[in-house]
Parts: structure tokens; sequence; C-alpha cells
């Protein structure tokens, strides 16, 4: 296959060890901290950044039915041009999202979308430029996508395969990221930084001598960092903006380092996910701790060489070399049987695993060679890429509680990941309005090896809740025994206070009242002590 035309979303779903994000307070924090221009949100509001400065309010409310091919949106004219790109960007993949699911049976929690500063990976004379995207959803997981959109003379399908399904496994001569975002990462991980370095057979070492060392690195680590970061950087014309962006801190000196894509995505994990703020208490400890991700490419190949019109000559020709996409292996020459195709209709073929998700388009005769120059080009993208949130967003989400329910960190998130899985068939049911879509989100988790997940993960979550309820109920019998010790105490009192008292005043006349009251008190433990030794012998015969 000769790629002529594709578009890709390196997608990675995050999960964080906190279930309740506090949506405003996070958008805040995004746009306080310059990553962002606007902040998109599920329930159709807005808030950006206008010329001045200043935090404003947008209520989009845009004009359309549930089933119409388009709504029809007019902004504020206070909103700037680059803001409106941004929203508009969002809302292209909220009306997607609602024709997923649905308005009556929307399932997925409330979200905050915004676009990031973009990555510019150099290689030789090329540049290629990732545009981020985030979606932050209230449940607390994120999902990070790298878009890249590209018209070709022609590639073939090996090079295919190592530039852009392989991306992260290339290396680069230079990557540039926005200076604070490498500042934020960094200032994260100076200060945990090199403790794992000294340590032998996974012991640390320790002693006045290496924590001295460990300083050392650090501040050596943290002036690199801000000699790099005070250069002036490079500016990237990307859209219709210009970009300030700083080569990778520390890099410049370097041969060896790992100038991957999966530095990006460290750097912006990493950052954003600090600035992820918690509606619970309990769980601002939690804020910004990553518990786990996942990610993979969603391609969507537009248009390539001797592109067909149906899917029989699709499979005819171009079948093998759909399966060494899958597979990511160039050079396989026996490629496996491709997947069913998830895709019912005769506009596309949906094929995934493990590894990656693939669009491959149909071409009609008539179409131009260039897609964007139909009209429903942006809205098949999008509606590729909302499918592939909405299955990345599920498989995170019980995967998250499967792990949770391995090695709980909390009571309280153990019960959240139990509800999850308890509740994973009828989540799955409902998750869409859309059979078609339902079936593939159910064969994609049973493809990644989520599904395979769950009944164990069930079985860890009851154990771990069994023994929170066996240490509870032990906890709480130690408690009845010494409130039991307690009153029995205040009952000897009594009963040594008014019966065996008077008893022994009236028959040892001649005693002392301290040895009336001591001798009082002792028989009365003394009775009670029997009573509660042959309460005791007698439960235990029952027991038996």
């Amino acid at each position: 296959m000769e790629i002529r035309q594709f578009n890709c979303f390196y997608n990675y779903a995050i999960g964080l060890n906190l279930t309740e994000v506090d949506l405003v307070k996070t958008s805040k924090n995004l746009l306080k901290s310059g990553f962002t221009k606007a902040i998109c949100f599920s329930d159709l509001k807005a808030i950006y950044i206008d010329e001045d400065g200043k935090s404003q309010v947008e209520w989009i409310r845009p004009e359309g039915r549930q089933w119409d091919s388009s709504w029809n949106i007019k902004f504020s004219d206070k909103v700037p041009s680059d803001i409106v790109h941004d929203l508009a960007y969002c809302l292209e993949l909220s009306f997607q999202e609602q024709r997923i699911e649905g308005v009556e049976s929307k399932r997925s929690p409330l979200y905050l979308r915004a676009a990031l500063p973009p990555v510019v990976l150099v290689k030789d004379d090329e540049e290629t430029v990732l545009f981020p995207w985030l979606k932050i959803y209230s449940d607390g997981v994120m999902i990070l996508s790298f878009q890249i959109d590209s018209s070709l003379e022609g590639m073939d399908e090996s090079d295919f395969i190592k530039s852009v399904v392989n991306i992260f496994q290339r290396y680069f001569d230079q990557i540039f990221v926005h200076g604070e975002l490498q500042r934020l990462d960094a200032e994260l991980l100076i200060p945990e930084a090199f403790t794992s370095d000294l340590s032998l057979g996974g012991q640390k070492i320790k002693g006045w001598r290496s924590t001295r060392l460990i300083k050392k690195l650090r501040a050596e680590s943290r002036r690199k960092l801000d000699e790099s970061l005070a250069s002036e950087g490079r500016e990237f014309e990307v859209g219709d903006e210009l970009w300030l962006l700083h080569h990778i801190a520390c890099a410049d000196d370097e041969d060896g380092w790992e100038s991957t894509f999966d530095l990006c995505r460290s750097i912006y994990v990493n950052a954003i996910s600090s600035l992820v703020a918690s509606t619970s208490k309990d769980d601002r400890a939690n804020s910004g701790e990553l518990l786990m991700w996942q990610g993979r490419p969603s391609v969507s190949i537009m248009r390539f060489k001797d592109q067909p019109d149906n899917k029989q000559d699709l499979y005819k020709k171009f079948g093998l070399s759909m399966s060494r996409f899958l597979m990511r292996s160039q050079g396989s020459t026996n490629p496996v049987e491709l997947p069913p195709d998830l895709r019912i209709f005769d506009d596309y073929a949906l094929h995934g695993n493990r590894a990656l998700l693939i669009w491959t388009w149909l071409r009609e005769s008539n179409s131009p060679d260039d897609a964007w120059e139909e009209r429903n080009t942006g809205a098949r993208v999008f509606e590729n890429q909302a499918r592939a949130e909405h299955f990345e967003y599920l498989n995170l989400k019980i995967a998250r509680a499967c792990a949770v329910a391995c090695s709980p960190s909390s009571d309280e998130s153990l019960i959240a990941a139990y509800k999850v899985l308890s509740s994973v068939e009828s989540t799955l049911h409902t998750s869409s309005q859309a059979g078609e879509i339902i079936d593939a989100v159910n064969y994609l988790l049973e493809s990644v090896g989520t599904k395979n997940l769950i009944t164990d993960a069930k079985e860890r979550a009851r154990w771990h809740l069994d023994e929170r309820r066996y240490l509870n109920d032990k906890s709480r019998s130690h408690i009845d025994r010494w409130l039991a010790v307690l009153f029995g105490f205040i009952g000897s009192t009594g009963l040594a206070d008014l019966v065996i008292h008077p008893y022994l005043k009236g028959t040892f006349t001649k005693w002392s009242d301290f040895q009336l009251g001591l001798s009082a008190f002792v028989l009365a433990l003394l009775t009670v002590g029997v009573f509660v030794f042959v309460i005791e012998g007698v439960n235990k015969l029952w027991s038996k």
C-alpha cells in the first residue's frame, strides 16, 4: 500500500489515583499555567483568556436537533479568532459524542477539553508537528492525544509503519517542547531524582556521602535546567500562530539521550496531571498521582494508491498491508489473518487490536485527490477520534478499577473500583445508542485483554473487602471486650455497694469501713468473674 494522505491521533489514556476531579479548579490551574488559552466543558460552557489577559466565560448554544447532520453555532464577537478555532475543534467532537451516546442514555461523566502547546520533532531536514489535545473526565481519567495530519506524494507501507505507526521507536535529532511544561515536569522530578540510582540489589545505599552526592546531582540538574530554559528558544509557525518552543532541557550536550516521542508523552502527562484538582479532601493528597496509562495510535488512512470504492476489493488488494499495520511490522512476509471489520457500513473499514486502531477509508470514483476538499472529511475524522476516545475511556476505566482492586490504597478507592467492576456489563450495554459501537467496544476490550482481568479483579476486590470486614470486626470485638470489662467493673462496684457491703456490715460489726469496702469489692469481682466464666463455658459448649 502506498499512502498519500492520513490523519493520526496518538491517544494516551491516563488513570489518576483519584475518582473525583474538580473540573472548575482544574481549568483555573490550566489557564493560570499558560499551557492553554481556552477550556471547553461538556455542558457547552467555555472559559478563555481574552486579549487583555482576563478570564471570560462563553455560553455556547448550538442550533440544531439531535439527528441533524450539523450544528450552527454563533460565538460572541469578543471571542478571539484563535480561541474560536480551539473551541470549534472541541465542539466538533462534542457533536460526534452526542451521536455516539445519545442525550438520554449518556453515561460518560462530565469532562473538560483543551488544546495544549504543540510539539515539533526534527529529523535531518524534516520537521513533524504534533498538536496535543487534552480531555479530563470528572472521575480521574485523562486522554492526551497528539494529532498529525499529513499529505504525501507517496509513502510505502514500510516507511509508514516505521515513521508513523511506530513513531515511539524513532530517534529524532531535536525535540522542541514548551519551556514551562518542561520546567514544571522537572520541578516535580528533581526532588526525588537519583534516589533509585544509588542502590545495590534494589536496596538504597545509605550514609552521609550518598546523601551529599544526591544533593549535588540534583543541584547540578537544576542548574542545567535553568541554563537550558534561559535560552531564547526557537519560534515555529504552527497554523496561524507563532509558538516559542525550547529544545529538550539538558539534551544539547548529550549524545545518547532517549530522543523519542515517548519523552514528550512523559513530560505532558507528568506536568498536566499535577494541575488536576480533587473535590474530595481524602483524595487531595493523591491529586496528580499517576496510577497507570495505556496508549495506541488511531490512524485514519484517507488516501492511498489504487484506493477502491468497496470493501471486497479493499480486502483483496490490501488485506495483507492492513494486517502488517496492525502487527506494526514492516518486514513481515506472512502476517496474521486480518481481524474482523468493526464497521458494518461501506464507507470505511475499522480494525483494531492491542497495538493499533486503523480506519481505512474507501473512495468514490468522482472524489478529489485531496480528501480535505470533500465537505464531510472533517466530520469523518472527528467521528473516528470520538469513537477512539469512547473506547479508550471505557478501557482505561475498567483497567484502572482492576489495578486498584488488586492493590487498593484506601477503602474508598476499593469500593469505587468494585462498583466499576460489578457494573461492567451494564455499562458496556448502555455505553452507546448504536449496537455497532457497543459490539466494537466489546470486541476491542477482548482484543486488548482488559476483559480477561475483570473476573480475577472482582475476586481480589471481594477478598480485600472481606479482609477489611474481618479486621473491622476484630477491632470492634476488641473494643467490645474492653467495654465489657469497664461495665463489669462498674457493675461490680454497684453490687458491692448496694448488696454485699450492707450484708458484711451487719454480719461483721467490728470491721472497719476500709475492711468492709475492700471485702465487698473483692467478693463482687469474684461473683461477676464466676458468672463470666460460666457463660463463656456454656458458649463454647454450644459452639461445638
